[in-house]
């Protein structure tokens, strides 16, 4: 968006305490933090300015009305907009932290793992049940984090999103916690056998040979031997990760399981797994929206997947999940936030861009089921299409 005398653009150099950002106008690449809001404290600039934010727009008028509040105790920093928000607005630090955590310990793990060094779950065990409670706190706030991902590092963070959607719909499911646990740790560990299939195979484009499929497929049994030889591992996640390729009708792999040979567990992993990678951006391929991953599940339904479970998976993701890019019906572009169970074509939206002017708008907060809203929701939109990196604004 140009800049206006109205909301002015600066170098985070200038920004000090009692500024209102409106929004981030340059950045590094794979930023992921809030867009606006008040500058309480010189950590926050500093903070900004540590992640990478270059220049911000800022409103002078409210700037004048908000007096700058005393520095943040060290370490309790915040970055503009991250309070006083209304509910679901924003994403708690402690998410972005815990997803890190996730990250850090699952690369530990594996780097152990190529090493041939003893490996310990004690850590991931633990960070999976902070995500579990984090799952019925801030639900909305992980899915989020599930929608941006990097092409060239797909295995962790599938990995981490299989681990987040599998929470979530045993949540909807009304799993216990302590099941909820399992089945987020054999998510975050369900692909770790990949690190045993070559690279030229795991990564290549295009359509795998039949005798290249047949070692993509070892990497279940791979999963498979390693977890069994792990110390703490349930039988229900090594469930998730030697049968999440297992199909209804039998045509799936490794052992050719159907029908009733497959459990709850078992079905669930199987959704959320093609769920996950489908919608995915890989190096080669560009992921798809999720409502056609939804029409590819309801399409698969009875023959390769449980038909009730596909049905309960989409009205647990919602008609428009978290993460999603949508067009209102006055031409702006909206990232969903939050869902509205209530109503479902009315979520809470974050709105970003002008699709026919074709810039980006002050970050603005939208319910959409507030009695006098006139927008409504009218498509998807697939941020590719306009240039949009969605890290930047979730």
């Amino acid at each position: 968006m140009p800049p206006s005398s109205a909301h002015p653009v600066i170098a985070v150099d200038e920004l000090a305490p009692g500024m209102f950002v409106v929004a981030i106008v340059s950045q590094r690449a794979g930023l992921e933090i809030a867009q606006s809001g008040l500058v309480h404290s010189r950590q926050q600039i500093a903070s900004l300015k540590a992640r990478g934010v270059l220049t911000v727009r800022i409103d002078p008028e409210r700037s004048q009305r908000n007096q700058p509040e005393p520095e943040a105790p060290a370490g309790q920093e915040q970055a503009p907009g991250t309070s006083g928000r209304v509910k679901g607005e924003g994403r708690p630090p402690k998410i972005r932290r815990l997803y890190q955590e996730a990250r850090e310990l699952q690369g530990k793990f594996i780097r152990h793992l190529k090493a041939g060094e003893p490996i310990d779950i004690t850590p991931l065990a633990a960070v999976a049940e902070e995500m579990v409670d984090t799952m019925f706190t801030h639900g909305d706030a992980m899915l989020c984090l599930a929608r941006i991902r990097a092409k060239d590092a797909y295995l962790m963070e599938h990995s981490m999103n299989v681990a987040i959607l599998l929470a979530n719909f045993g949540r909807y499911l009304g799993l216990a916690r302590s099941v909820l646990k399992e089945l987020t740790l054999g998510g975050l560990l369900h692909d770790v056998g990949k690190i045993m299939t070559p690279n030229e195979v795991l990564n290549k484009p295009g359509k795998l040979t039949d005798e290249e499929f047949a070692i993509m497929r070892e990497h279940v049994v791979h999963s498979h031997d390693i977890l069994i030889a792990t110390s703490g591992i349930t039988p229900t996640m090594l469930e998730v990760a030697t049968n999440h390729h297992e199909r209804l009708d039998g045509s799936g792999y490794p052992r050719r399981l159907k029908g009733e040979q497959l459990s709850l567990y078992t079905r669930m992993s199987a959704i959320v797994d093609v769920y996950d990678a489908v919608t995915a951006d890989r190096v080669y391929k560009q992921g798809m929206p999720p409502t056609q991953a939804f029409r590819i599940l309801l399409k698969g339904a009875a023959s390769h997947f449980d038909e009730e479970l596909v049905t309960r998976f989409i009205k647990c993701m919602g008609v428009y999940p978290v993460g999603t890019l949508v067009q209102l019906s006055n031409q702006r572009l909206a990232i969903v936030m939050q869902r509205n169970e209530q109503q479902p074509l009315k979520p809470l939206v974050k709105v970003i861009y002008h699709a026919s002017r074709r810039h980006y708008l002050d970050v603005q907060w939208l319910d959409l089921a507030k009695p006098g809203t006139q927008e409504r929701i009218e498509s998807t939109v697939d941020p590719k299409d306009y240039g949009i990196n969605l890290a930047n604004f979730v």
